[in-house]
This record gives C-alpha cells, sequence and structure tokens, in this order.
C-alpha cells in the first residue's frame, strides 16, 4: 500500500489535490492549469481525467464508452501546469482534470 503523503530527508508533507472542470472537448487537448503561489517547476503534479456529467442534478464524474488519457503533465516556475492528452471520441466530451501536487 502507498502512503497519499511522502516523506523527502526530514521533510514530510501531505499533497494538495485540486478540480479543473468545465473543460469540453475530443481528441488532443492541452489545458493550462493556473496554480500560481502553489507550483514550481520543481513541484512533482500528477493529474488524472475524467468524463462528467448531470447525474441527479449535479455534476458527477462517470465511466461513459470514451476512454481517456493524460500524456505530459509540466509544472511551471510562474504556477502554470500545462496538462495535454488526448479524449478517443469523434464529438464533444465534458470532462474534470485533477491534479495533486507535492
Amino acid at each position: 500500500m502507498v502512503d497519499p503523503d511522502y516523506y523527502n530527508g526530514s521533510e514530510y508533507r501531505a499533497g494538495q489535490a485540486f478540480n479543473f472542470s468545465n473543460f469540453r472537448g475530443k481528441k488532443f487537448f492541452e489545458q493550462r492549469l493556473n496554480l500560481s503561489g502553489i507550483v514550481n517547476s520543481s513541484s512533482k503534479v500528477f493529474a488524472s481525467i475524467t468524463e462528467v456529467g448531470i447525474i441527479g442534478g449535479q455534476v458527477k464524474p462517470f465511466q461513459g464508452a470514451a476512454s481517456m488519457e493524460i500524456k505530459n503533465v509540466v509544472p511551471h516556475d510562474d504556477g502554470i501546469v500545462i496538462v495535454r492528452g488526448m479524449i478517443h471520441w469523434d464529438s464533444d466530451l465534458n470532462y474534470r482534470i485533477s491534479v495533486v501536487v507535492f
């Protein structure tokens, strides 16, 4: 089992999680996520993607027929994280990118 916190020398800190919603797209995409004041080029940033839809009157993630993948995650000193990925579908789908920063 992997502990969600990490240990590096004498430093012990938990990751911070963020959701970025209201994206819509298909095929190849590139999103620029603003995590100013949290991220720099030395940060460890991990991302996931999920399709979202209205379920029970709320926006929720669900497993649709399309497969989605994250290709690259690149943190920059200005706090911008560039995320590239692929949505294997021919029409636009709603999706959410979640990131964890260490």
